[in-house]
């Protein structure tokens, strides 16, 4: 979504790339995935309680279907609560912007600053995407369209890659 088809082009993939075949990467967040399904503890967590590493980048969807911050912080917390206790090491993700607006806009800035200021202290790595993909002259609006595409993507990886890198060198399991 936001990205050609078969293009391999969204940022995961680019991310994927450029960390190199010395990591297996599999994303299971495909298909409107939403946090408050993650945090049941059902197929997608026990699949992600299996891995060594996982980037936990939910939140746009949770919006769009009327969660309360109050719900997604719930939701978020017990995710990484629940992938801690796994052993697994956690890199959460900010949510990007999605032309947000009136009460979708107070929950992304609301949900934005817990991931930043509280949830990303339980986390092994945190990055903030989005100040990078969000119109500075219109808060909540995206620069690079809802989903980003081919150049909001590159961008957003290229952001990421050193971070990621970081706390895959510094969090591998062995």
């Amino acid at each position: 979504i936001g990205t050609p088809p078969n293009a391999y082009t969204h940022w995961n993939a680019l991310l994927s790339e450029a960390v190199g075949a010395s990591y297996s990467y599999w994303n299971l967040g495909i298909g409107y995935g939403r946090g408050q399904d993650a945090a049941t503890d059902g197929a997608w967590l026990f699949k992600a309680k299996q891995m060594d590493a996982v980037v936990v980048a939910y939140g746009s969807n949770d919006i769009g279907r009327g969660r309360t911050t109050e719900e997604m912080k719930a939701d978020l917390t017990r995710i990484v609560t629940v992938l801690k206790e796994a052993g697994v090491k956690v890199f959460l993700v900010s949510v990007p912007p999605f032309n947000w607006q009136d009460a979708q806009f107070t929950r992304w800035v609301e949900i934005n600053e817990f991931l930043t200021r509280e949830l990303s202290r339980q986390a092994d790595g945190f990055f903030d995407i989005a100040p990078l993909l969000t119109d500075p002259n219109q808060p909540g609006m995206a620069l690079y369209g809802k989903h980003p595409d081919e150049e909001g993507c590159r961008i957003w990886a290229d952001a990421m890659e050193k971070p990621f890198r970081t706390f895959l060198a510094g969090n591998a399991r062995g």
